[in-house]
């Protein structure tokens, strides 16, 4: 997985037993689990969406069930370290 911080596109996502409580991807650990992020500068933004689609898909493909119900939405910046999500 590679990005730069020029990137537009980002993973939005909920636990799968938690629909209301979602998250903007910051890391992806080894195990498998998703780290949220807190600032702009901490989302892990992807330069395409076809690469943030195909991330995406591959989480929601996860055997025997997925982990996470996940979106992939645009990311801009608020402020200094702020950040909103737009599916634009």
């Amino acid at each position: 997985m590679t990005a730069e911080q020029k990137g537009h596109w980002c993973i939005f996502y909920c636990k799968s037993g938690e629909p209301k409580i979602w998250h903007t991807m910051k890391l992806w650990r080894a195990d498998g689990v998703l780290v949220s992020a807190k600032t702009f500068d901490e989302v892990y933004k992807f330069n395409k969406f076809k690469d943030a689609f195909d991330f995406a898909k591959n989480l929601i493909t996860e055997e025997p069930r997925p982990r996470y119900d996940v979106q992939v939405k645009r990311v801009c910046r608020r402020g200094s370290t702020g950040f909103y999500l737009s599916h634009n």
